[in-house]
């Protein structure tokens, strides 16, 4: 094989590897965005109102409201 073909040969191949690493960020990015949206959107608020409605709960049980 002469060098020039070698060249050419190995210069696609850098080429495909750099654009699978590149597609791979991209989807990657993608993913993590979709659970980072995800977490905010859905389970933060759940987590948030879990641990208000426990904190109420611990309010109302010293509370002298049902003393009387």
């Amino acid at each position: 094989m002469k060098k020039y073909a070698k060249n050419l040969l190995y210069d696609k191949l850098h080429r495909g590897a750099v654009l699978v690493c590149v597609g791979l960020t991209l989807y990657g990015s993608v993913i993590l965005g979709d659970h980072v949206y995800k977490y905010f959107r859905y389970v933060r608020p759940r987590i948030q109102a879990s641990k208000a409605a426990a904190e109420q709960e611990l309010l109302s049980e010293g509370s002298s409201e049902k003393i009387v």
